[in-house]
């Protein structure tokens, strides 16, 4: 259906012109409702993220939310708006920025 074309279209048209911050927090938030959770969600508190399978979250949540395919890509634009790795705590592993929460 041409329709839903043009809104699939119109949806990833959307998706890129959207900030980098504010497309991951859209998928955080909808992580769950789109069975992405096991592949990426929020930390417990809220105030971090942490992806759990990478290979999956590079396959596919990244092509579609980020437009690209590389985990270093995405890791270097993490890094260039200034999140901070969690290296240690129940946290480990996760991905934190002191403006971005839940």
């Amino acid at each position: 259906n041409n329709n839903n074309n043009m809104i699939d279209s119109q949806n990833q048209d959307n998706n890129k012109l959207l900030s980098f911050p504010s497309r991951l927090y859209d998928l955080l938030e909808d992580a769950e409702v789109r069975g992405y959770s096991p592949i990426i969600s929020w930390q417990k508190e809220g105030r971090s993220f942490k992806i759990h399978n990478v290979q999956e979250f590079a396959d596919k949540i990244m092509p579609s939310s980020f437009s690209q395919t590389k985990l270093k890509s995405f890791q270097r634009q993490l890094n260039m708006y200034g999140w901070k790795k969690v290296q240690i705590g129940p946290n480990k592993g996760g991905y934190y920025h002191r403006d971005f929460i839940r």
